[in-house]
């Protein structure tokens, strides 16, 4: 299953208090395909719908659906700020779901991969 960083579940608190929807939790999912594999999203989520995995983490909550919490075994959702701005990155430490590996770096155009840390292939940004 996909964990948090500290740091992320930090950031997550503190948006949706700003949001003022504190009980809620951050929904990440499946969007559309890219040339790089699938890119995974981010919403802000009330409740957990049939068939989520609720995975708290320093009083955060992150809802996941069955099918993107396999496609992201493994995976940990953190947050960076760099020269780029600032956004939550989900970080593959056993390698980037089938599919492909993450097109992150200046060139890699904005939103989903490719918005994220610019390291490579271990982590890809989500918008």
């Amino acid at each position: 299953m996909i964990t948090l960083s500290d740091v992320a579940a930090e950031k997550i608190k503190e948006i949706l208090k700003a949001e003022g929807m504190p009980n809620a939790g951050l929904r990440v999912y499946a969007g559309g395909g890219g040339c790089s594999g699938p890119q995974y999203e981010i919403s802000i989520d009330d409740k957990s719908g049939d068939g989520d995995t609720v995975v708290e983490s320093k009083g955060a909550k992150l809802f996941v659906d069955d099918a993107t919490g396999k496609a992201l075994n493994g995976a940990e959702l953190g947050f960076t700020v760099d020269e780029r701005g600032e956004g939550f990155v989900l970080s593959f430490p056993n390698g980037a779901p089938s599919g492909g590996s993450c097109g992150c770096g200046p060139d890699a155009g904005s939103g989903g991969c490719g918005s994220g840390s610019g390291k490579g292939s271990d982590g890809c940004g989500c918008s």
